[in-house]
């Protein structure tokens, strides 16, 4: 058996996914067995618990195709993974370069003076952009031959509404300094980049080649606004970039940390799956040793992740798996409701209650701060 925590061993999460539970992690230590064999975790998302874990062998399972895709090629050191994935950064730090020495301010100057007019304005930017288009097209990696007009056209697109934007701003508010105004131009190109990224993460053609699909799928996560996930009614991803702050922003960091020897042996040791969880648990059967860790999604309107739903009669599913079937020692934590309480109340279980202070206590139906609950089908081990 292994001590749970080992600061030689413990990682951070490979990706910042939604309801990550850094911050929970001291409770979820202080709850956890000290010592256990293996370790289960159903929903494994960013992974902030199973990378900070410690076990003999790691089963690890999502529901999203794509995320369960970037841990194997991880796992793997997939070469055609981190080429993919080198290109957009290259493509992305060449745009940056680019985009720095354009000189276009002078275009937004004369905007602003009354020398030309939006009309003028468009019409003069569709001109830069047509002259420059190889020079634009060249910041692209020679690995991206496809589409490659598509961002010729959002360059175009996102340059013409940021000025104008920009205008607008002056007039409603202030004028922009100098080096705001050079910013804001350096964003659009920023922007164009990523929609065009973007076209291709929709593109089914794009979605058949699954490393070069899963380094957009990277690419995207880490540059979406507030790292927002959201689809429209045709199943497409609809998030804009993220904005100005994200500019300077790289990956070659996270290429380095998932290439390192600590993740790389982590993943010797790990079975990666893409399964309903009750799949899951069948082809993988928790003993009385091990330690199952659950961060299900919430009970709530908004409980789809990456597309996948994750219904009540789901959420019993589970509550009757873990209390009538699962040997080994299990965690959950979870957004408290009525509906989730009635699932794993009276069923002999240790329920403690947190609040957005992160406050521990024990369960009472009556503290109307409570919005998560840490449960256990054990008591050995109360953080109170």
């Amino acid at each position: 058996m292994c001590q749970i925590y080992n600061q030689s061993t413990s990682l951070k999460p490979l990706i910042k996914w939604p309801g990550g539970k850094e911050k929970e992690l001291k409770f979820i230590f202080t709850n956890a067995p000290t010592k256990i064999n293996n370790y289960y975790e159903p929903f494994v998302g960013g992974g902030s618990v199973f990378m900070a874990f410690n076990a003999e062998k790691f089963f690890i399972n999502d529901k999203s195709n794509e995320l369960i895709s970037l841990y194997e090629l991880i796992s793997k050191k997939d070469t055609a993974f981190y080429n993919w994935a080198n290109a957009i950064e290259n493509s992305w730090k060449n745009t940056f370069n680019y985009a720095n020495s354009t000189g276009l301010e002078f275009l937004f100057f004369n905007f602003r003076n009354g020398a030309i007019n939006a009309k003028e304005l468009k019409n003069k930017i569709e001109t830069f952009v047509n002259e420059n288009q190889q020079n634009i097209l060249d910041n692209l990696s020679a690995l991206f031959t496809m589409n490659k007009n598509l961002f010729v056209s959002e360059v175009k697109i996102n340059l013409t509404r940021k000025l104008q934007r920009m205008r607008k701003l002056e007039i409603e508010k202030c004028i922009l300094p100098d080096e705001d105004v050079k910013t804001n131009i350096v964003t659009a190109f920023m922007s164009a980049l990523y929609m065009y990224f973007r076209n291709l993460y929709n593109d089914t053609e794009v979605k058949k080649n699954k490393e070069l699909y899963t380094a957009i799928f990277l690419f995207i996560r880490n540059y979406t606004y507030s790292g927002m996930f959201r689809y429209n009614d045709s199943g497409e991803f609809n998030v804009p970039y993220g904005g100005a702050s994200y500019n300077t922003k790289t990956l070659d960091c996270k290429f380095n940390y998932y290439q390192s020897e600590k993740v790389l042996n982590k993943f010797k040791y790990t079975k990666i799956t893409n399964l309903d969880f009750e799949e899951f648990f069948n082809q993988n059967i928790p003993q009385e040793d091990d330690f199952v860790f659950l961060d299900p999604p919430y009970d709530s309107e908004f409980s789809t992740y990456a597309q996948n739903d994750f219904t009540r009669v789901d959420q019993a599913r589970l509550a009757n798996y873990l209390c009538n079937e699962c040997k080994a020692k299990w965690l959950m934590i979870i957004k408290a409701t009525p509906y989730i309480l009635s699932l794993y109340e009276n069923k002999g279980l240790n329920i403690l209650q947190f609040d957005k202070t992160y406050t521990v206590s024990f369960m009472n139906r009556n503290n109307k701060k409570t919005e998560h609950l840490i449960i256990m089908n054990y008591n050995e081990y109360p953080s109170i």
